[in-house]
């Protein structure tokens, strides 16, 4: 078929192409398809080779960034870039920059053999480079191979002129020249080069191995002096120069290589030899190294004097397997394994290493057995390690372990070695007793990191863990610098302290250490103190004692403790330090403060200084029965022992003293007291502290006390002692000052464990201790071995007057005693003894004990005295009124009935609860009484809380109700500063009589009387109350004993903000019509026992009769204010006098008695007795006052109008009066004779005691004759001069006056007596008091003017009076018209006297008068 269309085809048909012509179409479509394909690389080969690719490739190569950070950039390339080209500025930098120019580089090389060999270069010269500093560059690229795979030809290689910039390598620009040769292909590594830099230095080396040759050359020297290129550039201060020779083939080839230190001194001193050897490609190197390092540094250290080195390995394909050894005094270290340096991989390895010197790490540090075992895998950046460390013994700081093991796999991560904590430790040693027993059988876990390239260690939430202790620590550190820190928490749990009990604690520590810095440790505490087994600390603070603070001590440094809090059940302290640096030393100062339950409040401060201990111990409170206050203990070394100096406050007053405590080194202690007063009173001797017990004597004199206290040791261990003491007129000057005017101590004993015998007898008279007088005390103690009897007798006066007997039996731990008397009019009974049994703990048990006293009585029984109290006591109608003698002169009044519960833990929070019912309660002061109430309250006192409630009833009406709660009371101070203190929520409701409430304040100025409506609500604290409520009253009396004002009918409204009660407004009215209306503020915050509620009223008033008081009584308009303070305060105002009287002989008349000379037996010594409140005598005046008329003065014959303009100052006890006072009109009436007042000025100065300035005139006409009467002067001491006309003697002028005849016809009495009155008068200084004087002088003991009373019929008339026995007082008193009166006063006793009167109008009198001292 095929052939039948082949000949039906047409002619001129296209002949197929022979195989020949096919082969030629096909060559020629190859070579298309060539020259397309290497048409662009020819053309970009011209490209290159023109003026811009030059440029081209040298921007390429400015633009290569390695990860090493080394870069290169040239000026320009000249030449033939394929073979023979020169390179012009070329520039060498890393990341700080360029480091090295050249200027000129000439390069023969073939960079197209690269595509299939490798480098290929003929040549290669760089001329007069300068190398100004080595580069830094950055870490390589951690994939790169460490040794290339690729073939490097450098037929010659020439660096000529090369300069080493000054400061570089030595101190000056150094030449370097090199030539070389490199061939590494085919199976054949030559390297052949030598170079000199320099003078002196000198380098050259030769390798050409071939082992298909069986070629195997080494040989190699190298010359570096002290002071060269090289060392410089090495940073070494000595020179060496080495060499490598040998001989052989690849086979077997021997050499050795030798170094030596040169220019030392030692021209030919060796560092190294070793032998080496290749055994067709088994290197072996071994030998001795000595390097010569300094032994401060590890390295030096670990190398020590020698070292001993074998190494076998077999390099192949990049590939080392081998072993080596390195030994030395200090360490033993082995390996082997393969390591492969193509691939970084180790295939296996193993490491041992043994410690051999115990100090290698230095002398802070010492490991003794230390040994390491490692096998490590992996690549190099992920390298596995899996480790055996063991070490018998380690010291450092003064801690030791021992035991110590640590397992586990350890990773390398590029440059970070991770170590997985697995530590294990037998025992640790830290030399504190009460640790170390805890410190066994410890572990540590958790994960350490070391960078290799920073040189930084760490580790995190690394766990040690002992039995009972606990930490998790933080670890950094920097093994270049040597500085290392651990911070993390720490806690201990029931760790045992002996002599102390078990602490629990948790601490945050930060320690730092090593060599950069001296160790330093600052610690965060917190923790207990329990199950404590020391009696004295259990009686110090309590069964469990807190702590917390920070303290921080390093090397050579003090100890320093911040913020450190210590709470106990009886002890609260703060402590703290501070460096105090003086005279070139540094110490720490220890200072603190706090308080404790027996002694009260405290502060010290104390230091360890080079001579010894010094500390300052401050108590403030320390024994508030003997009244110790503010006691000041310092201790300081001296030669032989101690010094201590005190001081402080007591009962007895002031105390200063010196005392020695003398440790000799062979004899027994002594305390010598070298100076001590207490007061006025000189305490001196020495006491020795012998083994068989103390003995020495005391001398007290001084102050009225003289006497001795002796001590001496007895047989059996006992202590005898002797005490003679007496007291003559002696006073003390505490706070309460004490006067003691005759007493006597005589006593002696001895005091031995369970066997005391006590002689003694004690008597006492007129002493006096604030409001308590003591007649006369006597007693009288008889114990022998514990048993025995005592008894005596007290009388005095407290309050009133009070007499005790009380008699005890005492036994070993047994006493019984019993108390009989009266206390005012009523007796103090006890049906029964009271018994009070030892306890074995300490303290005494007290039988249940009845008191009785005026009508009621109280049961008492509970325990006391050994740290803890708990009373019960119960009453029954018992007076109030006893509360004033135990010292509360609070003058309450009432009988109270119910129960009291009281419990307390030494200084701790007291808790009681109280259950009762008073009948009639009151509270009387020196004028007035509250008026009585019945009550009915309850108490609940916890440690931390007050609640109270009560009723109040007028018979068996309810009038009010008052409750409160006070919370937060804190945990330490007085009770009353507590409840004072703390948080207060209370209720008043009150609707009864104002004086109820008022008076029970105290207040005795001022007085409230009437209805009151009061609702109130108070919180924040009793000091600072914050009230809200109202007070209404439409009917008050407001009084004032001070000044006879009487307000009535007062209408006040108020309302409660704060503590204040606000008036609003208040209106009265006065005697004789007057108006008063105001308002103001009462503060009842910080009212207590003495202290009342503060005031600030402001009245208006207008024709007020304010002043009615002694004689004296005053109209007035104007604003008045009064201020007050709780305690006293100030009456302020400027007012117009409306109307005014001073009427005179009404107080002498009223108040004034006859003055019998009696002498009181066991009295009081005359003291007065005269109570005076503190609230008016702090009551100052601050007002003016003016009149021009008005103001009368009458009485005792005088009749006068005055017009004054004064200033009142001062206080009420001691007033000042400034301003005058003028004549009006008057008369004054004289022995019958009427004088009328024709001048009359007084001056005041407000700046004395009232004592004006007189300027006055009397005259009248008697008998034909004018007499006047000057008085001038002051009225202290005035001058007063009588005249008349005609001119007469004074004599004359009197005798008339007073006698009503001439001097001539007196009797030789009357004319004694008269010239004594003219004496007395011209002598002055009798004050303005002539009828005194004359009393004086005529030898009565009573001379007095009388004022008329017209209900007896008597005009004014002169009184006159004499003591006829001690007992016996009789009066005449006469008016010169009739009326005579005759009395006579019969004085039974102190207090009880009778009177009987006779008088001429029939009015007869026998009188019982019974006086009360106030």
């Amino acid at each position: 078929m095929a052939a039948g269309v082949a000949s039906e085809e047409p002619e001129g048909a296209a002949v197929p192409p022979s195989p020949r012509d096919r082969r030629r179409r096909w060559g020629k479509r190859l070579g298309w398809a060539l020259a397309v394909l290497l048409a662009p690389i020819l053309l970009l080969s011209a490209f290159f080779a023109t003026p811009i690719g030059k440029r081209f490739i040298a921007d390429r190569i400015a633009a290569v960034a390695p990860a090493s950070g080394l870069r290169f950039t040239i000026g320009r390339i000249e030449g033939d870039i394929y073979r023979e080209a020169v390179l012009r500025d070329v520039t060498v930098s890393d990341p700080k920059g360029a480091f090295l120019t050249i200027p000129v580089v000439e390069l023969d090389w073939r960079p197209l053999s690269w595509l299939w060999s490798g480098l290929d270069i003929r040549e290669v010269s760089a001329r007069r480079g300068r190398l100004t500093r080595l580069p830094e560059l950055n870490p390589g690229d951690p994939d790169a191979p460490l040794l290339p795979d690729f073939d490097i030809r450098v037929d010659r290689l020439v660096i000529d002129d090369l300069t080493i910039a000054r400061g570089l390598a030595t101190d000056r620009d150094e030449r370097a020249d090199l030539a070389g040769r490199i061939d590494i292909r085919q199976g054949r590594a030559l390297v052949d080069a030598r170079a000199q830099l320099g003078a002196d230095d000198r380098v050259a080396l030769l390798i050409d191995a071939e082992p298909d040759g069986d070629r195997f050359d080494i040989e190699g020297s190298y010359r570096a002096p002290a002071g060269g290129v090289l060392a410089g550039l090495a940073g070494l201060d000595t020179g060496y120069a080495g060499r490598v020779v040998g001989d052989g083939t690849w086979a077997k080839w021997r050499g050795a290589a030798v170094a030596r230190r040169i220019g030392s001194g030692a021209a030919d001193a060796p560092v190294a030899a070793f032998r080496i050897t290749n055994d067709a490609g088994r290197y072996g190197v071994l030998g001795r190294l000595r390097a010569g390092l300094d032994a401060d540094t590890l390295t030096g250290r670990a190398l020590g004097e020698t070292t001993a080195v074998a190494v076998s390995f077999r390099l192949e394909n990049s590939v080392v397997e081998g072993r080596a050894a390195a030994i030395s005094r200090a360490i033993e270290l082995r390996a082997g394994g393969v390591v492969d340096f193509a691939d970084k991989v180790v295939d296996g390895a193993r490491l041992r290493l043994d410690l051999r010197d115990p100090d290698l790490l230095g002398p802070a540090l010492r490991i003794e057995g230390g040994t390491l075992v490692a096998n490590l895998s992996g690549a190099f950046d992920d390298l596995g390690i899996k480790h055996e460390i063991a070490v018998r013994r380690l010291a450092a700081s003064g801690v030791t372990a021992t035991g110590l093991a640590q397992s586990g796999s350890a990773r390398l991560d590029g440059s970070v070695l991770s170590l997985p904590l697995a530590l294990t430790a037998e025992r640790l040693t830290t030399g504190i007793a009460q640790a170390d027993p805890r410190l066994v059988r410890g572990r540590a876990s958790g994960l350490l990191t070391y960078d290799f390239e920073s040189g930084k260690l760490a580790a995190e939430r690394a766990r040690i863990t002992f039995p009972g202790l606990d930490a998790t620590l933080a670890l950094r550190g920097d093994t270049r610098s040597g500085a290392y820190a651990v911070t993390g928490p720490v806690s201990a749990s029931r760790l045992r302290l002996e002599g102390a009990g078990e602490v629990t604690a948790n601490a945050r520590i930060l320690a730092s250490f090593g060599s950069a810095a001296p160790w330093r440790l600052e610690a965060n505490l917190n923790g207990t103190l329990s199950r404590i087994g020391n009696a004295t600390l259990v009686n110090l603070a309590g069964e469990r004692i807190a702590f917390r603070g920070a303290l921080a001590m390093g090397a050579d440094q003090p100890i320093i403790m911040r913020d450190a809090v210590i709470t106990a059940p009886r002890l609260t302290a703060r402590l703290d330090s501070r460096v105090v640096t003086g005279g070139g030393v540094t110490r720490t100062v220890l200072a603190g403060s706090g308080r404790q339950a027996q002694y009260g409040p405290f502060r010290f401060d104390a230091e360890i200084a080079g001579d010894g201990p010094r500390a300052v111990l401050v108590l403030a409170d320390p024994l508030p029965a003997a009244g110790l206050r503010d006691v000041r203990i310092a201790l300081a070394p001296r030669e032989e022992g101690f010094g201590l100096e005190v001081e402080g406050q007591s009962l007895l007053g002031a105390f200063d003293g010196e005392l020695a405590l003398i440790l000799p080194g062979n004899a027994p202690t002594r305390i010598a007291i070298e100076r001590l007063e207490v007061y006025r009173t000189t305490v001196s001797g020495e006491v020795v502290l012998a083994d068989a017990g103390p003995a020495g004597d005391l001398s007290l004199a001084g102050g009225g006390i003289d006497g001795t206290i002796g001590f001496r040791p007895q047989p059996g261990g006992a202590t005898g002692f002797a005490v003679d003491l007496a007291a003559r007129n002696a006073s003390f000057g505490g706070a309460t000052p004490i006067s003691i005017a005759r007493a006597d101590i005589a006593a002696s004993g001895r005091v031995a464990d369970g066997s005391t015998s006590v002689d003694a007898d004690i008597t006492a008279a007129g002493l006096e201790y604030g409001g308590l007088y003591l007649a006369n005390l006597s007693a009288r103690a008889a114990v022998a071995d514990g048993a025995g009897k005592v008894t005596g007798t007290v009388s005095g006066r407290r309050a009133d007057r009070f007499a005790l007997n009380f008699d005890a039996d005492v036994a070993p731990s047994r006493i019984a005693a019993v108390a009989r008397g009266q206390y005012g009019n009523a007796q103090i009974t006890m049906p029964r003894r009271a018994v009070l049994t030892a306890l074995d703990e300490g303290g005494w048990s007290l039988a249940p004990t009845q008191v009785g006293f005026g009508g009621g009585f109280a049961i008492a029984q509970g325990t006391f005295g050994g740290g803890a109290t708990d009373l019960e006591v119960k009453l029954a109608r018992m007076p109030l009124r006893l509360l004033d003698l135990g010292g509360a002169d609070l003058g309450l009044g009432g009988r109270l009935t119910g129960i009291i519960d009281y419990r307390q833990e030494g200084r701790d929070a007291p808790t009681a609860r109280a259950r009762g019912r008073i009948e009639r309660f009151s509270r009387a002061g020196l004028v007035l009484s509250s008026k009585p109430i019945n009550v009915l309250g309850v108490v609940d006192l916890g440690p931390d809380r007050l609640t109270a409630a009560a009723r109040l009833f007028e018979g068996a009406e309810r009038r009010g109700e008052v409750s409160l709660a006070v919370s937060d009371l804190g945990a330490g101070g007085d009770l009353a500063d507590r409840v004072m203190t703390g948080r207060l929520t209370g209720r008043l409701a009150f609707d009864g009589a104002a004086e109820t409430l008022w008076r029970l304040a105290a207040v005795e100025a001022f007085d409230f009387a009437g209805p009151v409506r009061i609702a109130a609500r108070a919180t924040g604290t009793l000091r600072a109350p914050r009230i809200a409520g109202t007070l209404a009253s439409d009917d008050l009396t407001v009084q004032s004993a001070l000044t006879g004002t009487r307000i009535t009918g007062v209408t006040a409204r108020g309302q409660f903000a704060g503590s204040r009660l606000e008036l609003t407004r208040f209106a009265g009215t006065t005697a004789g019509g007057g108006t008063v209306s105001g308002s103001g503020t009462v503060d009842l915050g910080g009212m207590s026992a003495i202290r009342g509620p503060s005031l600030d009223l402001r009245a208006a008033v207008r024709n007020a009769r304010l002043l009615d008081a002694n004689g004296l009584e005053a109209t007035i308009t104007g604003p008045l204010r009064i201020v007050s303070n709780g305690l006293g305060g100030t009456i302020a105002g400027r007012v117009t006098i409306d109307r005014a009287r001073w009427a005179l002989g009404i107080a002498e008349e009223d108040v004034a008695l006859p003055r019998i000379a009696t002498r009181e037996i066991n009295g009081e010594d005359g003291r007065a007795r005269a109570q005076v409140s503190a609230s008016d005598a702090a009551w100052r005046y601050l007002v003016n006052a003016s009149a021009p008329n008005r103001v009368a003065v009458e009485g005792l014959g005088l009749e006068s109008e005055w017009g004054i303009d004064i200033a009142l100052r001062g206080t009420v006890a001691d007033p000042r009066i400034g301003g005058t006072a003028r004549l009006v009109r008057g008369d004054y009436t004289f022995a019958g004779t009427r004088f009328e007042l024709t001048r009359g000025r007084i001056q005041f100065d407000v700046g004395e005691a009232i004592n004006p300035r007189l300027d006055v005139l009397a005259e009248t006409s008697k008998n034909g004759t004018d007499v006047d009467i000057a008085i001038t002067g002051n009225a202290q001491s005035p001058s007063i001069v009588f005249s008349s006309d005609p001119a007469l003697p004074q004599e004359e002028i009197l005798a008339r006056l007073l006698f009503g005849g001439s001097v001539t016809t007196l009797s030789a009495t009357d004319a004694v007596q008269l010239a004594a009155a003219v004496a007395a008068l011209q002598g002055g200084g009798g004050g303005l008091d002539p009828i005194g004087t004359l009393r004086r002088s005529v030898g009565l003991d009573q001379l007095r003017i009388v004022s008329a009373d017209p209900l007896i019929g008597r005009q004014t008339g002169v009184a006159i009076g004499k003591n006829i026995t001690r007992n016996i007082y009789v009066e005449l008193v006469t008016d010169g018209r009739g009326y005579s009166a005759t009395q006579v006063e019969y004085r039974i006793t102190s207090w009880l006297a009778l009177l009987g009167t006779v008088s001429t109008i029939g009015r007869d009198s026998v009188l019982v008068q019974v006086s009360r001292d106030y």
